[in-house]
């Protein structure tokens, strides 16, 4: 789904990519400019499109896994590849249904692009991808389920960090203050006990969107369509290529260590 009629296109007007990394609670993004990422407490989205894609990191090659974006999983081809060195090497290539077994295995999880207008330095909205994936995807699932499906166009989304939570029973549960102290005082005693699984939540709140809102949206929304429209063609599906994007990530497994729940997505 998207906000305006798809139009015809190849350019990404994408200038930034974004992802919420659990361990901290935090936004990130990469800063080509001083070559390191930034952190952000809090973001303000306005929806464009919400497009799926696979990404990940292959620890067996040090590689980055990455896909085009689907508008539907279930009849649009992804070709997942991964990406060392500028060196792309193929993974899987079909309907999500039919190469996740592949994908997962090669290090690739099912992603969430969020295509929205953001304020990222304080420079006024640029067109960003927020992407969520583990459990900062379930959290997305769960909040347009709450707000109804399409509803997330009619708002704005404020997104931050919420509780400290572990997975209980497939259900996110806050940690409490006792877990957390009795943790301190059993990491005081021995700094190599066993660490649970916690993890930050995002915490979704919706606030109005103004008539100035809705017309910069559409506005922009038909440059991101235009992009999109470059890549119907089945017979030509490519994964994305951003050079910011693949110079942001560097060659390391990643830090967050959240956990990637509900693995067994419904797409």
């Amino acid at each position: 789904m998207s906000r305006t009629q798809r139009r015809g296109g190849n350019t990404s007007p994408i200038k930034r990519y974004l992802d919420f990394r659990g361990s901290t609670g935090t936004f990130t993004y990469y800063d080509k400019d001083k070559r390191e990422r930034v952190e952000l407490e809090q973001l303000e989205l306005i929806v464009l499109d919400v497009r799926a894609s696979v990404s990940g990191f292959d620890s067996d090659t040090s590689a980055q896994i990455t896909s085009n974006l689907v508008a539907e999983t279930g009849k649009d081809i992804l070709k997942v590849v991964s990406w060392k060195d500028k060196k792309v090497t193929n993974i899987a290539e079909g309907l999500y249904k039919n190469i996740k077994d592949t994908v997962k295995a090669a290090g690739g999880k099912f992603t969430t692009n969020v295509i929205c207008l953001c304020d990222v330095t304080g420079e006024g909205e640029e067109i960003c991808n927020v992407q969520f994936q583990g459990s900062s995807l379930n959290g997305w699932i769960n909040f347009i389920e709450e707000i109804g499906e399409g509803a997330e166009y009619d708002s704005v989304i404020k997104v931050k960090r919420g509780a400290l939570s572990k997975l209980v029973k497939g259900k996110f549960i806050p940690v409490t203050e006792k877990e957390e102290k009795d943790l301190d005082a059993k990491l005081k005693k021995n700094p190599r006990a066993p660490r649970p699984i916690w993890f930050y939540v995002i915490d979704f709140k919706t606030l109005p969107l103004t008539e100035d809102d809705i017309e910069m949206a559409t506005e922009q929304d038909i440059k991101v369509q235009k992009y999109f429209e470059g890549f119907t063609d089945k017979k030509k599906v490519e994964a994305t290529d951003d050079s910011e994007e693949q110079e942001g990530k560097e060659q390391t497994a990643p830090e967050d260590d959240e956990e990637d729940d509900k693995d067994a997505l419904p797409f």
